[in-house]
């Protein structure tokens, strides 16, 4: 991977890819290549495709340091079946993937997902096509912004 020079290394922290696990769906979303910015990459539909392998072929296509998996809890910070289910795909991406995987408290996203896009006027169809990417990349982003400047990607959160 190629990485900045001299005093811009602080800000190259690597590809971070981000995943929104759902019943139904699953949202991911990737940072640049210095691990700044997120942005919404893709849904993909669990009865129609193999999830492990498709975040595979994305971390090898995006060269991708570490995943960040969304971690549903309750608002008193409970965790549920959801969040076991989320802990148990975590485990399971990072022996598919061999990358590090990060669990990030995801309260609120998939909420805030929906008014970022009732804001921008998105039709109720194109809301329910990309809620959940978009909810991924509100994950990564304040994973990104959580990350003290010049962390390396791959530390628990």
């Amino acid at each position: 991977m190629r990485r900045l020079p001299g005093p811009f290394r602080r800000f190259d922290l690597g590809r971070v890819l981000a995943v929104d696990p759902g019943e139904r769906r699953v949202g991911v979303a990737l940072s640049d290549p210095g691990g700044i910015i997120a942005q919404p990459w893709s849904v993909i539909d669990r009865s129609v495709t193999d999830v492990l392998t498709e975040v595979r072929r994305i971390v090898q296509d995006n060269q991708v340091d570490t995943i960040v998996v969304g971690l549903p809890v309750s608002l008193s910070g409970r965790e549920g079946a959801s969040a076991a289910a989320a802990r148990e795909f975590a485990t399971e991406l990072g022996k598919a993937t061999g990358v590090a995987v990060v669990l990030h408290d995801e309260r609120y996203s998939t909420v805030a997902a929906e008014r970022v896009m009732r804001e921008g006027k998105a039709s109720a169809r194109k809301r329910r096509n990309q809620r959940d990417k978009v909810a991924a990349a509100i994950i990564l982003s304040e994973y990104l912004m959580g990350r003290p400047p010049g962390e390396t990607t791959g530390g628990d959160r």
